[in-house]
């Protein structure tokens, strides 16, 4: 039971099942943590760091479905960084709506940067540009995003932000950012960034003097006053709709979310929890840099000449003068906490092959699997027959055997003998590395080809078949070439390909682990085709044992030579003419236990 749980919740199998629910492409393997619009990739971390790695993937997920990346950005600096702050709070709050449980993996990263001081509260010393960019950020997540862990952060920022930057200018930017809950695509992003470009150009132009210290804190309280209120309602709707959905719904197939999604851990902001995070002890208060810059403020209001040189600041910074992305600041802290290792969750590619060339191949293929098909289902029939026997006590006499009892023989009861049927995930690896070159590789795909052909027919058996390397030999890729409920005549080409690049199994293995751990089925199977060289033998060693002890049958095939240091079931085949008798007994394994 611990060693299930220990696989299932592993980053590769986490990382598939986010990606399968997220419907987008995650890889894991490297020493960074980036995305390219498509697939999503972080290196492999240790267990501290996890939390941020699962907070990533859920937010990068949400650009790759709700970003449009096609657009042109500002063309100014700040601009960028605004239009970043507001997509990062739309696209959340898009996958919260269909995913409620990412509320709580996503604001964990927020916990994590507070609890290591990478996120701290606006300082009124600070640079205007740090203060807007840090003070928008704050804000906006706090209020639009409901994050409350911000509520510090967001009331200082909003003081600081009406003492350097000016109360009107802070008091119309919170206008604007109402316009949050109304986005609903980039472009709604975007227009709304120029939008708060142009405040702040418009503000530089002709600032208003400040007004007194006490009529500043006044306008603060009264909008942070009217934010809790209209954000109470709305989060106790949303928090309604997430509990008649319920946390199920972000489960995934395998249910690995459950274990970082805490239904205590939702985001509803009723007041009073906050109240007690402001609240700080003496010596908190004097240790609070921007505290102290708040009294030297009061001492020394700005006049419209310091608010216009502070608007004007921030509008002319440039990229390295801009707070860093939040995200961004997270993909470096996964980069530093990398761990060395082997490419531990390839990407799938599709590949449609020669559909000609592989017709061809079916026609070959199929002399050795037409016969193999008619033995499993006999195989299958004989091991599923329903049979009567007679026994010595029941309900139902057997009226053949009744004439028994005038010789004292009890055994006049019918009773069944009913054997259950297979109910079997298989997901067959097909190793292509540069080694299988040389006919090997033909015979590989041969064979997982007769295979899936002939267990097609069997009710209650699906099959998925993947190559690996990638079709130009990236380790970082597998080859899709059947999927589950597929049928082979449709996919025939796919099975056309020839060898290229290294044996990168230990990858290859991940990927058909985390693919059976999806599945249904009563038994799970992993079989691998190859010609047992991979590039990190002890670490292809150590997954399946530990794919083993998590209830997954690992079989492998060699191809001219043993697997059983491998493999703890192994066979071996040498030529096309081995496939009939020798997948017949690889096929009983599956079938029968």
């Amino acid at each position: 039971m611990n060693s299930n749980s220990t696989l299932t919740n592993a980053l590769p199998i986490v990382a598939a099942a986010y990606g399968r629910k997220f419907g987008v492409q995650i890889a894991i393997g490297g020493n960074e943590a980036k995305t390219n619009g498509k697939v999503i990739q972080i290196p492999a971390v240790a267990d501290t760091a996890k939390s941020l790695a699962y907070g990533y993937l859920a937010h990068e997920a949400g650009h790759v479905r709700f970003t449009d990346f096609t657009l042109s950005r500002h063309t100014q600096p700040l601009g960028r960084f605004v239009e970043g702050i507001l997509e990062d709070v739309r696209i959340e709050n898009a996958m919260i709506r269909i995913y409620p449980g990412t509320r709580t993996t996503l604001d964990s990263v927020m916990d994590a940067l507070i609890a290591d001081n990478t996120l701290v509260p606006v300082n009124a010393q600070a640079d205007p540009v740090e203060i807007f960019g840090n003070g928008l950020l704050h804000l906006s997540r706090h209020r639009y995003r409901h994050q409350k862990a911000l509520r510090t952060h967001a009331k200082q920022a909003d003081k600081v932000m009406r003492r350097v930057l000016g109360t009107r200018f802070v008091h119309r930017l919170h206008g604007l950012l109402t316009e949050i809950p109304t986005l609903a695509s980039t472009t709604d992003s975007m227009a709304l960034a120029r939008k708060i470009v142009s405040l702040v150009e418009e503000e530089a132009q002709n600032p208003t003097p400040h007004p007194t210290t006490s009529e500043d804190d006044k306008h603060s309280e009264d909008d942070d006053q009217e934010h809790e209120q209209s954000a109470q309602g709305s989060e106790g709707e949303e928090s309604e709709a997430e509990n008649q959905e319920g946390e199920g719904a972000d489960d995934g197939a395998d249910g690995t979310e459950s274990d970082t999604d805490n239904p205590q851990g939702e985001d509803i902001d009723d007041g009073s929890g906050g109240e007690q995070q402001s609240t700080e002890n003496p010596a908190q208060s004097t240790e609070n840099p921007a505290q102290g810059a708040e009294s030297q403020t009061s001492d020394a209001q700005p006049v419209g000449s310091d608010i216009k040189n502070a608007l004007q600041s921030a509008l002319n910074a440039t990229e390295e003068e801009l707070p860093e992305d939040v995200f961004a600041t997270v993909a470096e802290t996964l980069s530093a906490e990398s761990i060395s290792s082997p490419t531990l969750l390839p990407t799938k590619e599709h590949y449609v092959g020669n559909p000609h060339v592989g017709r061809t191949a079916l026609q070959r293929v199929k002399i050795h699997s037409s016969k193999l098909t008619a033995r499993l289902q006999g195989l299958v029939q004989a091991r599923t027959l329903t049979r009567h026997r007679t026994v010595q006590r029941g309900r139902d006499l057997s009226p053949a055997r009744l004439h028994r009892a005038g010789v004292g023989d009890p055994r006049i009861f019918r009773t069944k003998n009913d054997k259950v049927a297979p109910n079997t995930a298989l997901h067959l690896l097909v190793d292509l590395s540069g080694s299988m070159a040389g006919g090997q590789d033909r015979i590989a795909l041969d064979a997982a080809m007769a295979l899936a052909l002939a267990l097609e027919p069997i009710n209650h058996v699906s099959r998925a078949v993947s190559a690996f390397p990638g079709l130009r030999g990236q380790d970082q890729n597998v080859t899709a070439i059947l999927g589950h409920g597929e049928r082979v005549a449709s996919r025939a080409g796919a099975f056309v390909q020839d060898a290229r690049g290294g044996t990168p199994m230990t990858g290859a293995l991940w990927f058909g682990a985390a693919d059976l751990l999806s599945r249904s089925e009563d038994r799970k199977v992993l079989l691998t085709l190859t010609d047992g060289a991979p590039n990190d033998v002890l670490s292809a060693k150590d997954l399946v044992t530990r794919a083993t002890q998590a209830g997954i049958e690992c079989i492998g095939v060699g191809i001219g030579v043993y697997v059983g240091r491998l493999f703890p079931v192994a066979v071996r085949i040498d030529d096309i003419a081995d496939l009939k008798n020798e997948l017949f007994k690889v096929a009983e394994k599956l079938l029968l236990r």
